[in-house]
């Protein structure tokens, strides 16, 4: 049996499109480490910090919500273009059409108030625009109860991906190298 879209480029080089639920593992992974780092520096409470720390949580919740989408289904091209793109609000909304709960009523307001202060990349470049959302510790119980959400199905997402995938391109191991084409 050979891995869905496996093509041999050279002799010791195989592509293939990376599985979604590969990818969604990596994403969630990813999210979490942004949202641990706005933690930390949250913490320090030092003046200059609250743009970055609010854009690695916007980022953070950006990237869990599209692990959710790739669990679903949708591709990372999708997830590059608009409507997606850096959408929060949007990418929250299309995750509850495809059957997201989150029970923290918090996180909808969240997630439009990422979108609103993220929108015109007022977190990356210095805009004029007046930094306004709920202090830190008011924004971890949301993204807690979003990451304990998803975080159970990527997770075993990922896990049956990746035992699909060594099991499929395991005639390969210690002959030729596997990279993702996508």
């Amino acid at each position: 049996m050979a891995a869905a879209g496996l093509k041999q480029v050279s002799a010791k080089l195989w592509e293939m499109p990376q599985p979604l639920g590969n990818f969604a593992g990596e994403l969630l992974t990813r999210g979490r480490s942004y949202y641990q780092a706005f933690q930390i520096i949250a913490e320090q409470e030092q003046p200059g910090l609250s743009y970055p720390a609010y854009f690695l949580l916007a980022h953070a919740v950006e990237v869990i919500l599209k692990s959710y989408l790739a669990f679903k289904g949708v591709s990372k091209r999708e997830m590059g273009r608009k409507p997606f793109g850096h959408d929060i609000d949007y990418i929250f909304s299309e995750c509850e059409r495809r059957g997201l709960v989150i029970t923290d009523e918090l996180m909808k307001p969240l997630a439009k108030g990422l979108a609103h202060i993220n929108q015109d990349h007022d977190l990356r470049y210095p805009t004029g625009f007046n930094l306004s959302i709920a202090g830190p510790k008011h924004c971890t119980s949301s993204v807690d109860a979003l990451i304990a959400a998803i975080a159970p199905v990527v997770e075993q997402a990922a896990s049956i991906a990746q035992i699909r995938y060594i099991a499929e391109t395991r005639h390969l191991r210690g002959k030729a190298k596997i990279q993702w084409s996508d």
